[in-house]
């Protein structure tokens, strides 16, 4: 359980190492067709902390870049923010909807492609986005959580199909959860619980392009950020997690 004392401190740490900035992210600010084509694929990354969406300097951003650029046939890529997982909501119904009649029915759910991924505590609302996709009956491909952070059980539900979890815990306060469990493990693979450590390495993972501020205070939580290795294996399991033609 939190102390007061360590609730006080992470604020402080999260409030030096985030830069605030007013701009808020919109349902307009997504800019994939909607809905996508029957049999076509939604990659939504969830940025960790107060980050904003379209921070392209912060990991979960970055990535999804990477895979834009790959310009995959029939897959969309979007980001958002960890606390507005109410656009994602939006996002996911009209993304389904094919015939566009202003709701998802049972048999549009079923047909969705999703995969998702997130870091910190956007990785813990991978999770529970993934908990409120199971109650419409929606299934997910991949549910890829990187340095999970915050109270949480992490207990991933029915209707993902794997899920994949790396994590450090060199961090003095923000340690990565340690292990994803399956709900119902006849249905959701666990492809990987893997802890990472930094110790004696740190200075082979390039930050330069970090705010010093945000280095200083998120050591390792930060470096999980930059790590190519980890970027890597998450860049792979989404490819692989999405379909095939037909």
């Amino acid at each position: 359980m939190r102390t007061p004392l360590q609730t006080v401190v992470l604020f402080f740490i999260l409030a030096a190492s985030l830069s605030a900035d007013s701009r808020n992210q919109t349902f307009d600010d997504f800019t994939m067709p909607l809905p996508v084509q029957p049999g076509e694929t939604l990659v939504l990354g969830i940025v960790g902390g107060w980050e904003r969406w379209d921070n392209p300097a912060r990991c979960i951003r970055r990535n999804a870049i990477v895979l834009k650029r790959k310009k995959l046939p029939g897959v969309h890529v979007e980001t958002v923010e960890n606390h507005k997982l109410e656009l994602a909501h939006e996002l996911i119904k009209k993304a389904f909807d094919f015939d566009r009649n202003g709701a998802l029915s049972p048999e549009e759910a079923a047909r969705a492609n999703i995969i998702l991924f997130g870091q910190s505590l956007g990785g813990r609302a991978v999770l529970y986005l993934a908990r409120t996709l199971n109650e419409w009956g929606v299934p997910v491909r991949l549910a890829f959580v990187i340095d999970g952070y915050g109270r949480d059980d992490y207990t991933v539900p029915p209707n993902v199909a794997t899920a994949a979890n790396i994590f450090q815990r060199d961090h003095w306060f923000i340690k990565g959860a340690r292990q994803l469990h399956p709900e119902d493990p006849s249905r959701t693979q666990i492809l990987l619980n893997r802890r990472i450590t930094y110790k004696g390495r740190a200075h082979t993972i390039d930050t330069s392009d970090d705010l010093a501020k945000h280095r200083l205070f998120m050591g390792a939580h930060s470096l999980i950020e930059h790590d190519p290795e980890v970027w890597d294996e998450v860049i792979a399991r989404i490819l692989a997690a999405i379909p095939g033609p037909g």
